[in-house]
């Protein structure tokens, strides 16, 4: 009888303590640029739902992606490292190991009494593990790579295929219901949500009888054009081009940077012409308002089932986009269009009068792996190199006065890049290492090898350097301006010592 009432007691201790425990949801999009939310400076979609995330919660205005390309990127959310320590990237050959899951904020979190789950785009896709990636979580609905649109009929999407719903994207909300619907009732949670949309995969299949290329309108298909997100909405807007797109690519990057024919390659091709642009970016508004139109059904949800006062919420995106933006497609550079990217933390518990608070000061991807370790009372492991940002919430004089940027993605016979946003301006030093010129001899333009043969020493081909209170848009290159001779001086000092630090120099 005693051992019986000592069981109940410890069951009921322990479920008050975890009772007390915060469930934490972290929402990512793929592709979504910084500019994509409404509160930011999106003038066609009106992301209400993330908005009123912001409004109750804390927007961070200047978060950088610490890796601007999705599988290096998403990695080093998991992990809370730069892509060099964790060497997992499209560029730099390495598989995720068992060892490096371990630090991964699932894997803590599981350990630590948390229901685990995994929804959408898992992204890794290189990985050792001794089971399959399905393994690693209490609830799985995922797929590795990329998504069509319609999702279903296609082998690595297949275990979509029972759901209700056609559209990936809506798939991904029913797939939230239902994790809250089967999920223990007496364990906190910690439920990973990896959005396909508003990537080019997803825009570009939106219509299954051709127009890939955007080289017709999506509602033209009869699968969508009545959909009320999908048919015609924002399509009797006219929206603007980019500035950009009518100059030349080497009127911002020379060739030995970014060579137009290898750097403007099929995978972007709908991005350099007028028409396509336009259709493209129909679409991406179209694709970013269904991705906040399931975040508003999973508010409800939360709300139904009594969770929506114990509940943390951060959104965020594994990279930015370039929309024919400097007359190019796509991510990997360091331009804040394709590496700045949105950051939403929602704590419901918020005092009153921090909710709604923009936090400028910059920071890092990395930072949310300590951070959400950080809610639920679990020791942030000496691996990670990000910083929990609860203090920056409550005192911005504690944040990071400059951040380390790099993008070692040259999948596209392009230039490595590594650089440094400091105060107003952003430094940033291109550069080719012995082995990649010696594949472009060969007529290798898509290179790659492990981090530790990458040598960060090599010489500087090209450099920019940006005032981005005057200059936003990054256009103005001040490299050559001696008016800035000593910001450039003190720049380029800065990046070399934070990338020899990284490197453990």
């Amino acid at each position: 009888m005693l051992k019986k009432l000592l069981f109940v007691f410890t069951f009921l201790l322990v479920s008050s303590l975890w009772a007390k425990r915060p469930n934490i949801i972290f929402l990512q999009a793929d592709d979504f640029r910084a500019s994509g939310l409404s509160c930011q400076g999106n003038k066609i979609a009106k992301t209400v739902n993330l908005d009123k995330l912001a409004e109750q919660g804390v927007r961070f205005s200047n978060a950088y992606t610490v890796a601007p390309v999705c599988q290096p990127s998403r990695v080093s959310f998991l992990l809370g490292q730069y892509q060099r320590t964790h060497g997992v990237g499209f560029s730099t050959k390495k598989s995720l190991s068992e060892a490096q899951w371990d630090v991964s904020y699932p894997a803590r979190l599981r350990d630590a009494g948390y229901y685990t789950g995994f929804i959408g785009k898992f992204g890794v896709e290189r990985y050792d593990f001794k089971g399959k990636a399905n393994e690693k979580f209490d609830y799985w609905m995922a797929h590795d790579g990329w998504s069509k649109f319609f999702p279903k009929e296609h082998k690595n999407t297949a275990i979509y295929k029972e759901k209700k719903s056609d559209i990936i994207t809506e798939i991904m909300g029913e797939s939230m219901e239902q994790f809250l619907d089967t999920r223990p009732a007496d364990k906190p949670f910690c439920l990973s949500v990896s959005f396909s949309a508003p990537h080019g995969s997803t825009s570009t299949t939106m219509c299954k009888d051709g127009g890939w290329l955007m080289n017709k309108p999506a509602n033209l298909s009869p699968l969508i054009k009545d959909h009320p997100v999908y048919g015609s909405l924002y399509r009797n807007l006219d929206i603007p081009l980019p500035e950009t797109m009518d100059g030349h690519p080497e009127q911002y990057l020379p060739r030995d940077v970014m060579n137009p024919e290898h750097g403007r390659n099929k995978c972007y091709a709908y991005n350099y012409t007028r028409e396509r642009v336009k259709e493209h970016l129909y679409r991406y508004n179209q694709l970013i308002k269904g991705v906040d139109n399931q975040v508003g059904r999973l508010l409800e949800a939360l709300k139904e089932q009594g969770l929506a006062d114990n509940t943390i919420i951060a959104f965020s995106s594994d990279n930015g986009l370039l929309i024919g933006d400097y007359n190019h497609g796509g991510k990997g550079l360091l331009y804040d269009l394709t590496a700045k990217v949105p950051f939403i933390l929602y704590d419901p518990r918020l005092p009153e009068e921090r909710r709604g608070q923009v936090v400028d000061v910059p920071i890092l991807s990395i930072d949310l792996a300590p951070t959400i370790l950080s809610y639920a009372g679990v020791d942030i492991p000496k691996e990670m190199e990000g910083e929990q940002l609860q203090p920056v919430m409550e005192n911005v004089e504690t944040g990071r006065k400059e951040v380390f940027l790099e993008s070692l993605f040259a999948l596209r016979g392009n230039a490595y890049s590594e650089g440094v946003r400091s105060g107003k301006f952003k430094y940033i030093r291109h550069f080719r290492t012995p082995g990649q010129l010696k594949a472009m001899e060969k007529g290798r333009f898509g290179y790659g090898c492990k981090v530790e043969e990458i040598q960060f020493e090599s010489p500087t081909i090209h450099e920019q350097l940006f005032d981005l209170n005057v200059d936003p848009g990054e256009t103005v290159n001040l490299v050559n301006n001696p008016e800035y001779k000593a910001v450039l001086t003190k720049l380029r000092k800065r990046c070399k010592e934070e990338s020899l630090d990284l490197k453990g120099e």
